[in-house]
């Protein structure tokens, strides 16, 4: 009873701050004195010809937008592209916290983590507040959400209850239909937000780097969710918190836009993971399909500010809190909330697992704040994606029981 009671204090407070706190204030200074590089309206239109947006087909809700050129160039081809859905969205969620926090402790947090964000991003950031006509400020709050949400200090009043969110499966050889790879990442997160509410599939194509595409949504160059064009796929999980956290270090949001981008395998992914100064406790699984070694193929890492752990393919795993059990399957690297639940269902599949049987797995495998799943498979280049359609707590609103929409990443590539 007494946590129903602070449930409905807390959806009481954020309904208040929705309607109580005004909307985000706009850059009213014009595109070519923000800008170093837009300076007229030939070099506008010239970068905004490189991209385009494909609205959605018919009982569908996800675009895609495809991005092209420097990190400046894309950010503002998204911001300009949809300008609508960021500033409605950054309407929505920027009242949202500053309930939780102050405009200065927010640009405080954001401080913290600026000296180690790859430069890349900060460019794209800068150009998405310049395409939408947003403070570039209000782009750094909401890029320092995810890091926030998982920094150990800000969470101990939920010290009592399990710290892991999310799950991830990889699959390939004897586990499979075909032996292909197949990789599913079950984002359980916070559905209040409302980002799942302007889902869009960002396909990056940048000067130098690797193509990518993350599965992401309107005003957020971060990535949760995401695969590269070398038949890559890169999945996370929050896994605790441990003494030491800090927020002086890279987020995963933008670590993971680095791997896409410099990553060619899962060696050259560990070795960046190891050489970047981390921050709090994650879980990654990254997947190679190309790779013929069946260790290198499907890595997962658990991660800390002061360690990087490899675990691969068929390996006993014991959960470091409570030690639950992650016993050891034949061509499978798993790990997420519900141990047992995992296993049975991956057992129960193995041999034979393909996404349907993975869209299946989605409902008794992931938390009441379903908030977006994704099924890669890196080989093709092929993925399978659904969003919450709700931001409340209801079993139907969740993500794993929604249309599911296919995306063929090599369409984009030619």
């Amino acid at each position: 009873m007494k946590r129903y009671w602070y449930s409905l204090v807390a959806v009481l407070f954020l309904a208040f701050a929705l309607t109580a706190c005004g909307r985000m204030a706009k850059n009213d200074l014009p595109l070519y004195q923000r800008s170093a590089s837009i300076t007229n309206a030939l070099a506008e239109e010239r970068v905004f010809g490189l991209a385009h947006l494909k609205e959605p087909g018919p009982g569908e809700n996800i675009k895609v937008l495809y991005l092209k050129g420097t990190p400046y160039e894309m950010g503002f081809q998204h911001g300009k592209l949809l300008k609508k859905e960021v500033q409605e969205f950054y309407n929505k969620l920027i009242p949202l916290l500053k309930f939780f926090a102050s405009e200065d402790m927010m640009d405080e947090i954001y401080d913290r983590m600026e000296p180690y964000i790859p430069l890349e991003e900060k460019e794209e950031m800068r150009g998405l507040a310049h395409g939408a006509d947003i403070p570039l400020r209000a782009v750094h709050w909401v890029h320092s959400v995810p890091e926030v949400s998982e920094y150990g200090p800000k969470k101990n009043f939920r010290k009592h209850f399990k710290q892991t969110s999310c799950s991830n499966i990889a699959a390939f050889g004897k586990a499979t239909h075909d032996g292909a790879l197949y990789h599913m990442r079950v984002l359980d997160w916070i559905r209040q937000l409302g980002a799942q509410k302007f889902p869009v599939i960002l396909v990056h194509k940048p000067t130098t780097g690797n193509a990518s595409v993350t599965f992401s949504y309107a005003g957020f160059i971060g990535c949760v969710s995401g695969m590269n064009d070398k038949n890559m796929s890169f999945g996370e999980m929050g896994y605790g918190d441990p003494p030491g956290e800090s927020l002086e270090g890279t987020p995963f949001i933008f670590l993971f836009r680095k791997l896409m981008r410099e990553s060619n395998s899962t060696d050259d992914a560990i070795k960046i993971i190891q050489n970047t100064t981390r921050t709090c406790s994650y879980i990654y699984l990254i997947t190679d399909a190309k790779s013929k070694d069946d260790a290198k193929k499907a890595v997962m890492l658990i991660t800390d500010r002061g360690r990087v752990k490899v675990v691969t393919e068929n390996t006993d795993i014991n959960d470091e809190r409570d030690n639950e059990a992650y016993p050891a399957i034949d061509d499978v690297v798993y790990g997420g909330a519900k141990a047992q639940i995992l296993y049975e269902n991956i057992t129960k599949h193995h041999g034979r697992m393909s996404t349907e049987s993975l869209m299946s797995m989605c409902d008794p495998i992931s938390l009441t704040g379903n908030m977006q799943n994704v099924i890669f498979k890196p080989e093709t280049l092929e993925a399978w994606v659904s969003n919450a359609g709700s931001s409340g707590k209801d079993e139907a609103g969740k993500a794993c029981n929604q249309k599911w929409f296919h995306f063929d990443f090599s369409q984009y590539l030619k």
